[in-house]
């Protein structure tokens, strides 16, 4: 009975673990496909309004000249849209993957009554994205997880084959190990034997992501929440996260102003972007503020949007050219990003390399050191 049990908790725990890699598996896959996919179905939707096409029937016929998955998207678009869905709310349902910045556009688009204006910003945020990362060949992350993992296997291999032998030895000879080793045997022996082990911490990790995934605080994912909080705390990627953030609001902005919206309707839409929320929360209040009288400029300071914005709102607000104003506010904050995206990535590579170089020496020192220590040991009793 025990041992049936036992067989049916293997069983079961094949297939969890098999679930979670195929889940994985399809998540990278998607991860590497989303940017493409979503590319060529802004690309055919903004095409399409270009051209002043009726949206469901183009688009139908656009879904026939792609495949894979943007043919599938656009042909789910294109039935919501028949049935009298907006196209925010087609885009939501039918391409659940297309990134929560490019739909909340679409809708502010709607609202403002700019949709095309809206899709063409869209277009030029993907475009950029895309150009970003053809400036790096490989994704940090993906080094990162690569070089680790290799190490791992080789590591493991190496206590189970050779440090039991060393332990052996040493007490044989009545001698103790170097610390860096017994450091190194006591890493292994937690992720094995720990209180919890490491290697169960490790498989609960996608457990956890997915968890967090699932679990949606105002209907987004609380991984997204984490993400923004920690985007907005560490040192460069926050003014990275900045930079993008008040660009896109930025050019929104300068749509909604052109269409004859005024600067606090303008910041109010803008606001719904699906940018950083800590940085929505200060452009509603800058929009709450304008709305009670406040001078743009002050009210730019209040709301902590930074000297560059407060100072182009002044001037715009002598010169009367508020869309001149806000179009340097926008460029400036995109060139912002391009600068500090470049420069993280410059220092990311060689701090990662010299941070996994340091493992390795601490590796490789711990498995070498017991050699020279039992070598000298020999030498002292031959000579005595």
């Amino acid at each position: 009975m025990v041992e049936s049990i036992i067989l049916l908790s293997v069983i079961l725990g094949g297939i969890a673990a098999l679930f979670l890699l195929w889940q994985a598996l399809m998540y990278v896959i998607a991860l590497f496909r989303r940017p493409a996919v979503e590319r060529i179905v802004v690309g055919q939707i903004a095409g399409v309004l270009r051209q002043n096409l009726p949206l469901s029937m183009a688009l139908s016929l656009a879904g026939d000249s792609e495949q894979g998955m943007a043919r599938t998207c656009l042909k789910r678009i294109s039935k919501l849209l028949s049935q009298g869905a907006s196209l925010s709310e087609a885009m939501q349902l039918g391409y659940r993957e297309c990134s929560s910045l490019v739909i909340s556009l679409v809708a502010a688009g709607e609202k403002a009554g700019q949709l095309p204006a809206a899709l063409e910003q869209a277009e030029e945020y993907l475009n950029r994205k895309a150009r970003w990362r053809r400036l790096f060949d490989v994704p940090l992350w993906i080094y990162i997880a690569l070089v680790l993992t290799t190490a791992g296997f080789m590591v493991s291999g190496i206590m189970v084959a050779v440090v039991p032998k060393f332990k052996v030895i040493f007490a044989d000879f009545g001698t103790t190990l170097p610390r860096h080793t017994v450091a190194l045997i006591s890493i292994s022996a937690w992720f094995v034997t720990g209180t919890p082990p490491g290697w169960v911490l490790i498989c609960l990790v996608p457990v956890i992501w997915i968890v967090l995934r699932l679990w949606k605080v105002q209907n987004r994912p609380l991984t997204s929440r984490i993400g923004e909080f920690v985007r907005a705390s560490l040192p460069g990627v926050r003014r990275v996260e900045f930079g993008r953030g008040m660009a896109e609001m930025l050019r929104l902005m300068r749509t909604a102003v052109a269409s004859g919206m005024d600067l606090a309707a303008a910041a109010r839409l803008s606001s719904s972007l699906g940018v950083n929320g800590y940085l929505r929360d200060r452009m509603r209040h800058f929009s709450e503020l304008l709305e009670a009288g406040s001078d743009p400029a002050d009210a730019c300071r209040a709301s902590e949007l930074g000297p560059v914005l407060s100072t182009a709102l002044a001037a715009g607000t002598r010169s009367g050219n508020m869309d001149a104003a806000l179009r340097y506010a926008a460029d400036y904050h995109g060139a912002l990003v391009t600068r500090w995206w470049i420069m993280i990535n410059s220092f990311a590579w060689p701090c990662c390399t010299i941070g996994l170089g340091v493992i390795v020496a601490f590796v490789v020192r711990a498995l070498f050191e017991p050699l020279v220590e039992l070598i000298r040991s020999v030498s002292g009793g031959g000579m005595g």
